[in-house]
């Protein structure tokens, strides 16, 4: 038997032939040109460093890293991405004393996600710039024009650069008095722009009326500069939170008197990692990838973690990504922009038919989708939406890579897909729980001694609950069918599934132990077409939440 390890690549890594491998370079060089007469000087940093170095400046990417060990013992690692190199490199080496230092870099950068896609593979290709020693407007307008340029030269038409500011954030959970847990935990919701989660959380905490009406308003406040003025307005914006906001709109005026202007897109919800970012950060977003092209920021905290304080903002662009950009940006062009249809992504089966009675309430076509019919696309020319028929389990598969706009899916599949979506509304319908299941006398004793393996049609959300939430270490089994089976022949000693009625287990000489979380049906967007297709989709949300009211 052919041994496979010898003809195949590892999983999330593939080879390159020569048409795409001489379009790759192109772009490189085409970015290295870009940077050289721009003023940044080309460094190049070891492929691999000690773990420390990582692991110091981005304890939340450990996990991410590939890591082994030399022939003395000390851990190492791939590099995940390249800033935090460069900042060692300048803070570390006599690479000059006048600032600001102008640096670029180009070449490979590995993570060991557990999710694999053509922008988002093992091995990948960025190039980038520093700019290390210059702490102000001007200097962050300069590297999102540089990352600009650099698109435009690869042959990129139609793209969107997203500026926000984490200061503005920062102000308000200071102004709130949140933990440093709680609010990387609000951030994380308001990044993900998941209104639901959001509100639910809020409600644990007793904040002036006008905080928690900020917070609430952060997810929708991206578009025109016009809301940075909306949120100056509000009379709970601290010092900082002003100051932050003053400077993104600074930013965005350099921007547009060098003539950008049609590129740039406010988002005030747009908050990545805390312990990185300290104040204006952006990203970069095209149609029919979904996930940033580029993306960038300010991190004045992190030269420091070498010995030299300075502050620094940078841009690192995905080459992969930025060409599978530009081939869609083609291909959508030979096809006559089909982009103009925003896509839904309907789960067949009864999810679909309560969504379809939504959107006919609000005066969509839907009356083909209502017959027995074999086909899986229907189209409503008036209001330019596509509605597509896909399983369950793939709605947000097909939501995260841009093929649908729009999805509706249960939240168990949400949870247990992991994918990387705005969750928008709850709409009310298909509602159980996740919960774990088993015989009567192992109510109360579900902790780690009791309990060693666990069944589920959904081992993602199991191992979160028992590992992550409980801390517990148990061995998950993953079943298609009849998971109730498990507890009654020996396989598990519980279950976690989806409970409606209790009906199945109550037959089955089970009962739910402890409840893990409320599902039901949730309204998901593609986070690229949140920005592309903004007018679109809002109206549509304004719409549904009115009929769900």
């Amino acid at each position: 038997m052919k041994n496979e390890r010898v003809t195949h690549t590892p999983k999330g890594l593939t080879d390159v032939l020569w048409g795409e491998a001489e379009e790759k370079f192109h772009i490189e060089a085409v970015a290295r040109d870009v940077f050289h007469k721009n003023g940044y000087k080309m460094v190049q940093m070891p492929t691999f460093e000690y773990f420390d170095v990582y692991h110091t400046a981005t304890p939340n990417k450990a996990e991410s890293m590939f890591k082994f060990f030399d022939t003395d013992g000390r851990m190492l690692a791939l590099r995940p991405e390249f800033t935090t190199s460069v900042a060692r490199l300048a803070a570390t080496k006599p690479v000059g004393e006048e600032l600001p230092l102008r640096l670029c870099y180009s070449g490979s950068a590995f993570q060991n996600d557990e999710a694999f896609s053509q922008a988002r593979q093992r091995e990948f290709t960025q190039v980038g710039i520093e700019l290390i020693g210059e702490n102000s407007a001007e200097a962050d307008a300069e590297v999102i024009k540089v990352a600009i340029e650099t698109l435009v030269e690869a042959g990129m038409k139609e793209f969107q650069i997203d500026i926000g500011q984490v200061g503005y954030f920062l102000g308000l959970a200071e102004s709130a008095k949140l933990t440093t847990g709680s609010a990387d935990t609000l951030r994380r919701m308001i990044n993900d722009k998941d209104f639901v989660a959001i509100e639910q959380f809020l409600e644990k905490f007793s904040m002036a009326e006008e905080l928690k009406q900020a917070f609430l308003e952060m997810p929708n406040r991206f578009g025109e500069i016009s809301v940075v003025d909306e949120a100056l307005a509000e009379t709970c914006v601290s010092e900082k939170a002003k100051d932050a906001l003053e400077n993104l709109k600074q930013v965005y005026k350099i921007l547009k008197a060098q003539g950008l202007e049609q590129y740039i897109s406010i988002d005030l919800g747009m908050v990545p990692h805390l312990d990185y970012y300290t104040g204006l950060i952006f990203k970069g977003v095209a149609y029919g990838v979904g996930f940033p092209i580029c993306s960038g920021g300010r991190y004045d905290n992190l030269m420091e973690k070498f010995g030299r304080k300075l502050p620094a903002t940078g841009v690192a662009i995905g080459i992969e990504r930025l060409m599978s950009a530009l081939k869609d940006e083609k291909d959508a062009e030979e096809k006559g922009n089909a982009s103009g249809y925003v896509t839904v992504a309907l789960a067949k089966g009864r999810l679909a038919e309560l969504s379809v009675e939504i959107f006919e309430k609000l005066g969509f076509d839907v009356a083909e989708m209502k017959t027995k019919t074999r086909k899986l696309i229907f189209t409503d020319e008036e209001r330019k939406f596509k509605f597509i028929l896909v399983k369950a389990s793939d709605v947000p598969t097909y939501v995260e890579y841009g093929a649908a706009d729009i999805g509706v899916v249960g939240k168990d599949t949400l949870l247990e897909s992991g994918k990387n979506l705005y969750e928008i509304l709850d709409l009310g319908f298909g509602t159980c729980k996740m919960a774990v299941a088993g015989p009567a006398h192992m109510k109360g004793n579900l902790d780690g001694k009791n309990i060693m393996r666990v069944a589920s049609k959904y081992p993602e959300i199991a191992r979160d609950y028992f590992h992550r939430t409980k801390g517990q270490t148990v061995d998950i089994i993953k079943l298609n069918g009849s998971v109730e089976l498990g507890p009654l022949v020996g396989l598990s000693q519980v279950i976690v599934d989806i409970v409606e009625s209790g009906k199945t287990l109550h037959e089955n000489g089970l009962e739910v132990l402890e409840d893990i979380c409320p599902l039901s049906a949730r309204l998901v967007v593609n986070r690229v077409s949140m920005k592309l297709h903004r007018e679109a989709i809002v109206k549509l949300i304004q719409e549904i939440k009115g009929e769900l009211r």
